[in-house]
């Protein structure tokens, strides 16, 4: 027999197919409680209070349950492995909920048609106010904030540093990127050291880990500097804002990685946490990451090259953020595609894995990638032949043009 389920925020009914009330759970207009109840359930939890009410009604003969709640439908029928049915469009349930008064009158719980809609507005404010807050403090959202910050401050950092090295080479001209191309030990030499006149070997050599050839240049440079003799303590004070700005950097990515390691282990195992979270980001979340074919993970962050070749025919990226990973980036250039596409199915599966808290594979997914690697670049030694175009192909273009 078909037993139809109403929930409806004051209290959940049960009813067969000519209206009779069968079983209800009365909340008492305890709002917190109804609150519990739809969060419950926002967590995939099913109260016991409801799992009596549909015990009680199977042993009444009642083994069939329509709703026209999806979510609550899904989860009792995943869940208890109830026959339940998702009816939208129900005539039985909207005409129960239309005629709400009476059938809360049949149960003793006298309210006016004023009263349960402004029940109905306090409990729909409150339940919307919390899972938009949950939604906010969920780990997706705070992995894309990060890595969005990150993104800026490296900006910054770089922005600033060039500065820096404008603003020093009226001192110093002769300190280039040719001698140091690394910003944070260019800021630390201005901040520690100040004046060209403290580039001795003796101070450089005590306060930093550079190759002799180095130090030794930049005390030869210092030496001959036809830089001009200025204040440097504003100068000194730029170079620590930015050492600063690079330390929380670096507390960011720390904090980062161990948000990676609780909600995406795999991926994190697999490419690090950097472009993990560039990838969870770029796709919109990780449940979208790990419902996106291999193929688009792999041109995550290539979109604009890929239009570009959809217009124009230009050539076709084979791969996007993924590239950033060093044993994509540090391979031959004409295996980087085949790699690339071997490892966004890996990530395709960690995201999956992830996503459904899965068991933690990464290390073998990680393995597995080295040898498909080594696979690859054993047949692919060489790059391939340029194939010439043929004389009709080539006769086309000269008309074309």
């Amino acid at each position: 027999m078909k037993s139809y389920i109403a929930d409806t925020l004051i209290v959940i009914f049960a009813f067969d197919e000519t209206g009779n009330i069968l079983n209800f759970i009365d909340f008492d207009d305890d709002q917190e409680k109804i609150i519990e109840f739809y969060e419950a359930i926002d967590n995939n939890i099913i109260q016991k209070v409801f799992e009596n009410l549909l015990l009680e009604l199977e042993n009444s003969g009642f083994n069939e349950f329509i709703f026209d709640n999806q979510e609550l439908e899904a989860l009792l029928s995943e869940q208890l492995g109830y026959k339940t049915h998702f009816e939208s469009k129900s005539i039985e349930l909207k005409n129960f909920r239309l005629n709400l008064e009476d059938h809360l009158k049949k149960i003793g719980i006298n309210k006016t048609s004023e009263e349960i809609l402004s029940q109905y507005k306090k409990i729909s404010d409150t339940l919307t106010r919390r899972r938009v807050s949950t939604a906010s403090g969920h780990s997706d959202n705070i992995i894309t904030q990060i890595i969005t910050v990150l993104d800026v401050i490296k900006k910054s950092i770089s922005l600033f540093s060039s500065h820096l090295r404008e603003w020093y080479g009226l001192h110093f001209p002769e300190l280039t990127d040719k001698i140091i191309d690394d910003n944070m030990i260019v800021a630390k030499l201005i901040s520690i050291l100040g004046s060209r006149e403290n580039f001795t070997f003796e101070n450089i050599n005590k306060e930093f880990e550079l190759k002799e050839g180095k130090i030794k240049a930049l005390e030869h440079y210092a030496l001959k500097s036809m830089g001009a003799n200025i204040d440097l303590s504003m100068i000194q004070n730029y170079a620590e804002q930015i050492i600063s700005l690079d330390n929380y950097r670096l507390k960011l990515e720390t904090y980062l990685e161990g948000l990676l390691k609780r909600f995406a282990p795999n991926i994190n195992s697999l490419i690090g946490s950097l472009i993990g979270a560039k990838l969870i980001a770029k796709a919109g979340g990780l449940q979208k990451l790990a419902y996106m074919p291999a193929s688009r993970i792999q041109l995550l962050g290539a979109e604009k090259a890929l239009y570009r070749f959809l217009k124009t025919g230009e050539k076709r990226p084979k791969h996007g953020l993924i590239f950033q990973w060093n044993q994509i980036r540090s391979s031959k250039p004409w295996v980087r595609g085949k790699i690339a596409r071997v490892v966004a199915g890996k990530i395709g599966v960690a995201a999956k894995l992830d996503y459904f808290r899965g068991e933690f594979i990464g290390d073998t997914l990680s393995q597995e990638i080295e040898e498909k690697i080594k696979e690859i670049e054993v047949k692919y030694p060489n790059p391939p032949k340029k194939v010439q175009p043929t004389k009709s192909v080539t006769r086309k273009l000269k008309k074309k043009r």
